[in-house]
């Protein structure tokens, strides 16, 4: 169908993220490696990639530098999909970055996927295009539900629905 699908990094593809970012800083091999991918998202990325789709990451970066940030992308095998043209960095995620990743497209055709209401979610309805919730289990508990009362979006429980709910997307 050749959509965008902008995907948040951290706790939306890649598990602990805060453990992960500390980790890459410690002169010394601290603890072994633990996090990885959040199950299914390897899944999914496969599937929309192989249906044509096309993918990018914007993520928030406050705490590494740039060589340490592609190190923590590449620890989680996210490189087979993100490279330098499609992956973005940013200290805050805003609807005008948002609209610089979708670029020509149509912004029907562009979603935001990530685990943030704050910054995810609303920068993206605020560019006016589809915006995918995926709360953390952990973090649902912890915080009242404000979900936005628009259209565009969708809230999911884990990101495997993106294929059992694509075509509705």
């Amino acid at each position: 169908m050749n959509r965008l699908f902008i995907f948040d990094f951290d706790d939306t593809l890649a598990n602990f993220s805060m453990y992960n970012s500390w980790v890459l800083k410690q002169p010394i091999k601290v603890l072994p490696h633990i996090g990885g991918t959040i199950k299914g998202a390897v899944e999914v990325l496969d599937f929309l990639s192989c249906g044509g789709d096309s993918l990018a990451m914007l993520s928030m970066n406050v705490v590494l530098d740039n060589e340490l940030k592609w190190k923590k992308l590449k620890r989680v095998g996210m490189d087979r999909w993100f490279n330098e043209r499609n992956a973005f960095f940013v200290r805050h995620k805003t609807s005008e970055s948002i609209l610089g990743i979708c670029g020509k497209r149509e912004k029907d055709r562009c979603y935001m996927v990530g685990n943030s209401l704050d910054h995810d979610v609303f920068p993206a309805l605020e560019a006016g295009i589809h915006a995918i919730y995926i709360p953390r289990p952990w973090f649902i508990s912890w915080l009242p539900r404000r979900n936005p009362k628009d259209e565009r979006f969708h809230r999911l429980t884990n990101i495997s629905q993106i294929i059992q709910h694509y075509d509705g997307l």
